[in-house]
């Protein structure tokens, strides 16, 4: 023991003397931009005349030895002026570096590369690194909503794990309107296995100019996502995490039992029935179902490790994550946890040859509740069943009774059976027994990766190659009890289990040779490239019956215990080759070319059109370097830009080429029933690919030394031969062919502006965004006559319709004007020959429009009664920095798109009702937009009608943010580079008039949007955060 103390003793004394021998002075400092104050990372800062030097960290702070020696450190990064500053025994030198007034330095990746945006001839939109963090996601899509204009994103509901609804410049198909992603350039099928804080940056190719280099999969636009990479010459560790609560931001006021009680006395009254309560009688509950269900601080947390570093020849960057969200309704039971791992590399083999990889494996488990339904849902349930239903049964005098002493009813935590109305219909149950009785789980284990190498043989010349995967593989477990919901709700008999595997493999190869060039003032790059990927599907799957009662969570196949089982399984497959060239031109950066060319070839389409070609062109002028230009101050950048281009969908289902077998058909011979094959549909060989073809016209612009910039893009985007399967008579015996016949036109305008500013050392930004589009189906068959019915509600089939000359989706119902005051405006309300329209109205109901004057009241009078698409989207988002203080803002919101309140469940006799029915029509209060309240409705009010549209236009405050980063006579203390806090809240308030819980509502498809049927309400969130950085 005595000789390894001595070692150790030694060593230290040698470390001590080392220490000594070579002293040097260590300066620290942070590197800001001149103008917002924003840090700045990757800056270099070298010791002057000598190649001592660093770079800054993600912070922007360095740390940098030097001899006693040193005069001066030289600060430079790309797109500012070198800065140089005398050192005169500072140990601490922070330097503000101006932006280069020479060119617009930013750069945006435009897929295969990276280009100088001042440069750029087409649409694209970026967020940074520093613009996710600065806001706390779930998911990535998430980051771009409100900060990128043209580009909508809608959260499809408050459920922990569901993916937002994303449309660049509109809905430009019937079919799948979601743009493609391309993850560090491998177009990948989702990113829900993405962490947030291991992306670099995210650019958005907004126009056919830009994304033709995806060729047949970009006409829905194209979202290119960027890793993180380490920085040469520096190793830093960096932990960041948060918790935080949520909870519901909003209760729709419904009635209590007193005001239920005397509803539906009123109701029956009203239909001439016999009134059900003695309103005398005190009720024995009035449950707030909302309060009930709503989980209370649900809990969220993110922690994430990051390292990267590098020497001058490799880089790196590993990171592990965990995330969990808890539901605001079911807690547990809806919830969504990813735990991620990423490692990506770098190394400079020789001066000729790069290699590197990026490698990325996640596991995803996700637990759901039905949500946005209108039979099942928890949340349509909370709102539906009435109020006089206790949450748990504790009367013994009723537990002695059926159904709860003779059925295998639910209980909850507290011993009691779950209460089961004896009001409501059948279709509407207790909500927490349906929360309760849900025993579903998702887990995906996925891996997507890539390898690749550069070659450099000469100067200007680069070859690359690169090979990556997308595999996941997914487990869906189901497990159904013996239980009893109500009369008509239950499971009476056996248990059953349920296993599903699926399996996604994709493989992609991308070869691509760049050849840049600079003469004189003109500057050349070329690009050609090949690309193959193969996508394969296969599930198989068991279900068996009579499973053991003993954890629900853990129930296998073979547990159960049935002689008889089930088995499914099937696999689909698809490839897409492609070649495609690029080339660019700029003469001073002041005038600038592009011209793109991709040929595809994919088998999802037959012999006669399995290629597509996709060209684009694009030009730019930057006016500003003019020299005729120079004398206006204040202008610092003016650049025209316009651009046209073709892109392809591919995004169809398979084989709608050929004709396909169906083995489920069967015919009736004699008396019996005998089961077959036949084809599914006719066959048509000419299918072929859906065609967006673009123009795009804009201005960029900056102004007061680059502190005011700004966008102003002008486009029409029109999408051909979209796929259309015309509806054909049953006795034909096979479906129709599907036919590229239909068009959809979205055109519109998107505005940017943003202004930064710093005044001592008080930093400053704001950005605005604004984006309108009119969406228009502008051919469906070609004969003007065709439509397209959309998704239903309740009971009463399609409430949206797709029509030429109709936006896609519009609402579809009657059209009302007012309501009957007397039973002379009944028999005044006639059609052209003089008959009643509405001969069972009474006073109280709703008068509806005979729209084609043809004396009856039917489908043919049912018209377009709101578009669910907003006019505009906007966001404003705003930042402030002052002395380790910053603060900041997102503003989201829509404008003139209507929503489906389809919530409550009128067609239903007993249902709660809103607080807003009191308001209803009586004779004391006939000036009301709200008909009567009746059990017999012989007027049918509650068809589908303009009643149920109501305007889902909101602004909301999406988050706001405060946070505090310790100074460095703290960090210099403890080691640190930089420490930050921060508290935050989401959601925090939202102007609306929507009476709904929550006006952003997604499309479930592309007919299916802003629909409302009990939609799962987004949480309104708290959290408290901190990073720190080694």
């Amino acid at each position: 023991m005595n000789k390894r103390i001595q070692k150790y003793l030694a060593v230290l004394l040698m470390t001590l003397v080392a220490s000594q021998v070579f002293a040097q002075t260590s300066i620290t400092g942070v590197v800001k931009d001149e103008i917002n104050g924003e840090t700045i990372p990757g800056a270099t800062v070298i010791v002057k005349g000598t190649t001592n030097g660093t770079v800054t960290d993600l912070d922007g702070r360095y740390t940098l030895n030097i001899s006693d020696a040193a005069e001066a450190v030289i600060i430079s990064f790309v797109g500012y002026e070198v800065m140089e500053l005398p050192i005169n025994g500072r140990s601490v030198i922070d330097a503000s570096l101006a932006v280069s007034m020479t060119e617009l330095t930013e750069v945006v990746v435009i897929g295969y590369g990276t280009q100088s945006k001042k440069v750029v001839t087409g649409a694209i939109a970026s967020v940074s690194a520093k613009q996710i963090e600065s806001t706390p996601i779930l998911r990535v899509e998430q980051a771009l909503q409100g900060r990128t204009a043209g580009v909508q994103v809608t959260n499809l509901s408050g459920q922990p794990g569901d993916a937002p609804t994303v449309r660049i410049r509109g809905a430009g198909t019937t079919g799948d309107a979601n743009p493609i992603y391309v993850v560090d350039g491998m177009v990948v099928g989702g990113i829900d296995y993405l962490n947030p804080g291991d992306i670099e940056s995210m650019d958005v190719l907004k126009d056919a100019a830009s994304a033709a280099i995806y060729g047949a999969r970009a006409a829905n636009g194209v979202v290119l996502i960027t890793t993180k990479s380490g920085v040469k010459g520096q190793m830093n560790v960096t932990y960041s995490g948060y918790y935080g609560i949520q909870n519901a931001a909003k209760k729709i006021d419904m009635l209590n039992a007193e005001e239920y009680r005397m509803m539906q006395n009123e109701g029956a009254r009203n239909g001439g029935l016999d009134e059900p309560f003695d309103l005398a009688q005190l009720p024995a509950h009035d449950t707030d179902w909302q309060e009930e269900m709503f989980t209370k601080n649900a809990p969220i947390s993110n922690h994430q490790i990051q390292i990267s570093g590098g020497s001058e020849k490799s880089s790196f960057t590993t990171s592990i994550s965990a995330f969990s969200q808890q539901g605001i309704i079911g807690g547990e039971k809806s919830q969504f946890d990813r735990y991620t791992a990423r490692f990506n590399s770098r190394q400079q083999v020789t001066s000729w040859l790069d290699f590197g990889n990026n490698l990325a494996y996640t596991r995803k488990t996700t637990r759901g509740i039905s949500s946005n339904t209108s039979f099942g849902g928890a949340y349509s349930s909370a709102l539906n069943i009435d109020p006089l239903t206790p949450v748990t049964e504790q009367d013994p005098d009723i537990l002695s009774q059926s159904p709860y002493s003779s059925e295998p009813v639910l209980y909850a935590d507290n011993g009691f059976p779950y209460g089961i109305s004896t009001n409501v219909g059948s279709e509407i149950v207790n909500p927490l027994a349906l929360i309760d009785n849900q025993h579903g789980e998702w887990n995906e284990d996925k891996l997507v990766g890539g390898v690749f190498a550069e070659f450099q043989p000469i100067k200007g010349l680069k070859i690359r190659t690169a090979y990556s995967i997308d595999l996941a593989i997914g487990i869906n477990s189901n497990f159904t009890p013996i239980f009893y919901l109500n009369g008509s709700q239950g499971n009476l008999e056996r248990t059953s289990v349920t296993k599903e595997a699926q399996r996604w493999f994709n493989w992609q190869w991308d070869n691509t040779i760049t050849y840049s060039k600079k003469l004189g003032d003109h500057n050349f790059a070329v690009l050609v490239g090949t690309s193959a990927q193969e996508r394969t599907y296969e599930n198989i799957g068991g279900s068996k019956d009579k499973a053991p009662l003993l954890d629900y969570d853990h129930v296998y196949i073979d547990q159960a215990q049935d002689t008889v089982a089930n088995a499914w399984g099937g696999a689909t497959e698809d490839a897409l080759s492609s070649y495609f060239g690029r080339v660019t031109y700029d003469f001073k950066d002041r005038y600038s070319f592009t011209a793109i060319l991709r040929r595809d070839g994919s088998s999802k389409f037959g012999d006669n059109n399995k290629y597509g070609y996709f060209p684009s062109l694009g030009v730019a002028w930057v006016l500003s370097d003019e020299a005729f230009m120079q004398s206006l101050g204040p202008i610092n950048l003016l650049k025209f830009r316009a651009s046209w281009g073709i892109n392809g969908n591919e995004s169809i289902p398979r084989f709608r080429y050929a004709s396909p077998m169906n083995y489920t058909r069967g015919y009736t011979l004699g008396s019996g029933y005998t089961v077959g094959a036949s084809p599914a549909y006719a066959a048509n060989a000419d299918i072929q690919w859906e065609e967006s073809n673009q123009i795009d016209l804009a201005i960029d612009f900056g102004l007061l030394d680059n502190r005011l910039t700004g966008t102003v893009d002008v486009y029409n985007k029109t999408t051909n031969k979209l796929l259309y399967n015309p509806a054909i008579q049953p006795h034909a015996g096979i479906g129709a062919p599907y036919q590229n016949v239909g068009s959809v036109e979205n055109k519109g305008i998107e505005m940017s502006l943003n202004f930064r500013n710093a005044a001592g050392e008080l930093s400053y930004s704001i950005g605005a965004n604004a984006t309108y589009n009119k969406n228009t189906m502008t051919k469906i068959d070609g004969t003007g006559n065709a439509n397209i019915p959309g998704a239903s509600w309740a009971v009463a089939g399609p409430v949206t319709n797709t029509i030429e000359g109709e936006p896609i989706s519009y609402f579809y119902g009657y059209k009302t004007d007012g309501i009957f005051q007397s039973n002379a405006e009944v028999f005044q309300h006639i059609g052209p020959g003089g008959e009643p329209l509405q001969s069972q109205a009474v006073p109280g109901d709703v008068r509806f429009v005979d729209l084609n004057n043809d004396g009856v009241i039917d489908d043919k009078d049912r018209t377009n009664i709101g578009n669910p698409t907003p006019d505009w989207t906007f966001g404003l988002n705003g930042s402030l920095d002052f002395k380790g203080i910053d603060f900041s803002f997102l503003f989201t919101g829509s404008l003139g798109n209507d929503i489906f309140a389809g919530q409550q469940r009128r067609d239903l006799r007993y249902t709660n009702m809103p607080t807003d029915m009191l308001d209803r029509w009586t004779p004391e209060n006939p000036s009301t937009s709200t008909p009567r309240f009746t059990w017999t409705d012989t007027n049918n009010n509650n068809r589908v009608s303009d009643l149920y549209i109501e305007d889902g236009s909101y602004l909301r405050l999406k988050n706001i943010q405060l946070g505090y980063t310790l100074p460095n006579s703290i960090l210099d203390r403890i080691g640190a580079n930089t420490w930050r806090f921060y508290v935050s809240a989401e959601n925090v308030i939202t102007l609306t008039n929507y009476s709904g819980a929550d006006p952003e509502i997604g499309a479930i498809s592309a007919f299916d949007i802003a629909i409302d049927r009990g939609v799962y309400p987004q949480a309104r969130t708290f959290r408290v955060g901190t990073s720190i950085t080694f």
